[in-house]
């Protein structure tokens, strides 16, 4: 289904109602190559599909065999206390069907806090290799969430964390920091920080995935990387560039600015008297 995941990354996603930034793909993209190259398989799972917008580009990364798990409250609507989506499984399955099919699709509707690793790992027929956590956005369920992917997750495997800084949801950067900082020791530590997404693996594999992503980014005009830390971790950031952004990056664009901008403040200080004779 890979050659369908371009397709859906060029332009299907557009079609697809929900929140979620184009380049997040192209992330997933290297990932996947970078789990298959190892060997890494395993089920894909998300925690709050809404319509299926990223839940789609996981599952077309998918073989056939390999199970998907979309774990939603959908119409139980009294479950949402924070009001952070609304999900609708009517519109969820025809996106599915539209894009890919429901084949070895899972649909568990309910309180994902009520739901243990044993019976995850019943729906998936394994462990996780994808695991999107984009469901409430309290500090209590977040940190749930967390903890239900560490346990579910292979060897390699990478979870997907949705708004830990988005301003509009605090909650989520608090339950993450909880998580982070557990007595009992998380075991993922986090990699990669980009559009909207903050991106966990177990400690050993952080360099070479973070690795992967700014190899695969280098040279893209669109796309800048860099380096931070993160709750004591090291982490990549990708970040759009726009062409302000690559002009402010180059030394002769910057020099010419300086000497304008110089040469225009002499010019204003002689129109007004007060510079006298430039230098």
């Amino acid at each position: 289904m890979e050659r369908n995941f371009a397709r859906y990354r060029a332009f299907g996603h557009r079609l697809v109602t929900g929140f979620l930034e184009p380049e997040v793909l192209l992330l997933l993209d290297v990932l996947n190559s970078a789990q298959r190259a190892k060997q890494v398989t395993g089920a894909v799972a998300e925690i709050g599909v809404h319509h299926g917008k990223l839940f789609i580009g996981l599952r077309l990364l998918q073989r056939p065999g390999e199970k998907s798990v979309a774990i939603d409250i959908f119409g139980d609507q009294d479950l949402n206390v924070d009001g952070s989506g609304h999900g609708d499984l009517a519109k969820f399955v025809n996106n599915v069907n539209l894009w890919s099919s429901m084949d070895d699709v899972v649909i568990q509707q309910g309180d994902s806090t009520k739901l243990l690793p044993e019976q995850l790992r019943e729906l998936a027929g394994g462990d996780v290799r994808f695991f999107s956590v984009d469901g409430g956005h309290t500090a209590e369920i977040v940190r749930s969430d967390m903890k239900l992917a560490e346990t579910t997750l292979t060897d390699g495997g990478i979870v997907i964390a949705d708004d830990v800084f988005n301003q509009q949801w605090p909650g989520v950067a608090v339950g993450t920091l909880r998580y982070l900082e557990d007595s009992g020791g998380a075991r993922l530590a986090p990699f990669l920080i980009g559009f909207n997404k903050v991106f966990f693996t177990q400690p050993e594999h952080c360099g070479r995935y973070r690795a992967e992503v700014e190899s695969a980014v280098a040279g893209k005009l669109r796309l800048a990387t860099g380096a931070s830390v993160f709750a004591g971790h090291d982490v990549g950031l990708v970040a759009p560039q726009g062409p302000v952004d690559l002009l402010r990056r180059s030394a002769t664009v910057r020099s010419l600015y300086h000497r304008t901008y110089r040469e225009m403040v002499r010019g204003l200080q002689v129109v007004s008297g007060r510079g006298g004779s430039a230098h």
